[in-house]
């Protein structure tokens, strides 16, 4: 394969592996979002999911849960907000469509609108 031919066929894959790796979810530990990470969570998503989101973590603050333990899903192309739960726990929520939804078997309830 001569080296014009391999970057050809480089730069025609490039777009695809941009796309793939900004569709992919991150999921993160509480603990681990910084101020950068922070920032693209709320500019990338509604207002009302961000309130949402503060108004669970304040939630989990009030319940002394450690960081560590909340885990925050963001940049996930099957849900229209952020995921947030806890390890080694079935206590999952998303804000979405300005709803904190609490989660259990594949099946939500709007437990607060934003």
């Amino acid at each position: 394969m001569t080296k014009s031919r391999l970057i050809k066929i480089i730069i025609l894959a490039l777009p695809a592996l941009l796309v793939s790796e900004a569709a992919r979810a991150e999921t993160l530990p509480l603990s681990k979002i910084n101020r950068k990470i922070e920032s693209h969570i709320q500019t990338s998503n509604a207002t009302k999911n961000v309130q949402c989101l503060a108004f669970i973590l304040k939630d989990f603050q009030e319940r002394k849960i450690p960081k560590s333990r909340i885990l925050v899903t963001f940049d996930d192309a099957n849900i229209d907000g952020i995921g947030i739960g806890l390890d080694e726990t079935d206590e999952n929520y998303t804000c979405e469509a300005g709803e904190l939804r609490s989660w259990e078997e594949n099946e939500y309830q709007v437990a607060k609108r934003f």
